[in-house]
């Protein structure tokens, strides 16, 4: 990760470095383990599948980008819409994230006013329950006339039925749109963070609709207050990662923040892109939550060991230990379907620890 750059004066040779962020220190590697494909119990009218190298058959569901909601003795998770299932499809769990029933519910039914009614594919869900006992949902919606936006959408239990609020939280049409919103509560305070989707705007990344220019456009992941009903943003933003350009080709994206003690705070995040099999799982640390990210590794990525490949956008669950991400059981994007995983993460004993850790579960 550059820490400055440098330019070279037109009148004369001399380099000038332009400002660095604040040193953060390194908190350490962070280990993941116990990686499974969730099954799916669900009616017979859903098709299963060979579980390949996992015993037990498998129901043949996309669930991308999922994110986990504990709500007493039940789990709740919730995806991105794909495979017709809904705006929000949603799962639970009555053993700790062990097995997964596919309700067949969708939990945001109506997508609500200023959805574009052309393109109601909602996207990455994040769910939490506020203060008041109210369930609520950040997702991202196209706004009709103008790019993807962050909604909220609020509902008394945690299956739904989600309403959606009149105007949506953020927008960003000159960055690109917004999208990948998640919620975070440092005990104190609470955060909406989002990826600002420049990528969609072109540039040199593989993964835009648009036509390719020269350069990585910005995709920062940026972070902002907002009130404990997580209705109403507070302050400013503030950008607290951005790509490397092609080392990460240009995309960093699908955020999730957990508070390991106070003063140490990591950011999970994927790079690359999605359809790609070098989707990965990256994590960096601060000192607080709006602190610049620094010191980056690698969580997951692909390989060869098990048919798991471009895992990414994952979700940490408030057990502090269990994540949920989803990756594909075949290299390339076609014919394959992005299904969810469960793993659990083991933090560093100490503040500070040296050496990396990547568990790379395919080579």
């Amino acid at each position: 990760m550059k820490q400055s750059i440098l330019f070279a004066v037109a009148a004369g040779s001399l380099a000038v470095a332009l400002p660095q962020p604040d040193p953060q220190p390194d908190f350490g590697a962070i280990e993941l383990e116990n990686v499974t494909l969730s099954k799916f119990e669900a009616s017979s009218d859903l098709v299963s599948r060979d579980g390949g190298p996992w015993n037990g058959p498998v129901m043949d569901i996309s669930f991308p980008d999922p994110t986990l909601l504990i709500d007493g003795d039940t789990w709740w998770a919730y995806a991105t819409s794909s495979d017709g299932h809904g705006h929000i499809p949603l799962a639970k769990s009555t053993d700790g994230g062990e097995r997964w029933t596919w309700t067949k519910k969708d939990a945001l039914p109506d997508v609500g006013p200023w959805v574009d009614p052309k393109d109601r594919g909602i996207w990455a869900p994040s769910v939490f329950k506020n203060d008041a006992g109210k369930f609520v949902m950040y997702f991202s919606g196209k706004r009709t006339g103008g790019s993807r936006c962050v909604g909220t959408a609020i509902a008394d239990r945690p299956y739904g039925p989600f309403k959606v609020t009149a105007q949506p939280l953020l927008c960003d049409d000159a960055g690109g749109g917004i999208i990948d919103p998640v919620q975070f509560d440092d005990g104190h305070n609470r955060w909406v963070l989002w990826k600002v989707d420049g990528n969609s705007l072109g540039g040199q990344t593989t993964c835009t609709g648009r036509p390719h220019t020269p350069g990585y456009k910005p995709t920062p992941i940026r972070i902002q207050r907002v009130t404990r009903d997580g209705l109403t943003l507070q302050g400013n933003a503030k950008t607290i990662l951005d790509n490397a350009g092609a080392a990460d080709d240009g995309v960093v994206e699908g955020p999730a923040m957990w508070k390991r003690r106070p003063g140490s705070y990591v950011l999970f995040f994927s790079t690359h892109c999605y359809s790609s099999d070098s989707y990965d799982i990256q994590y960096a640390w601060a000192t607080k939550p709006d602190g610049t990210f620094q010191h980056r590794r690698t969580l997951a990525r692909s390989g060869l060991k098990q048919p798991m490949y471009g895992p990414g956008h994952m979700d940490i669950a408030s057990d502090g230990k269990t994540i949920a991400f989803h990756g594909r059981d075949k290299p390339g994007n076609k014919n394959t379907r992005r299904r969810m995983y469960i793993g659990k993460i083991k933090f560093p004993e100490g503040d500070y620890s040296e050496g990396i850790k990547v568990l790379n579960y395919h080579g």
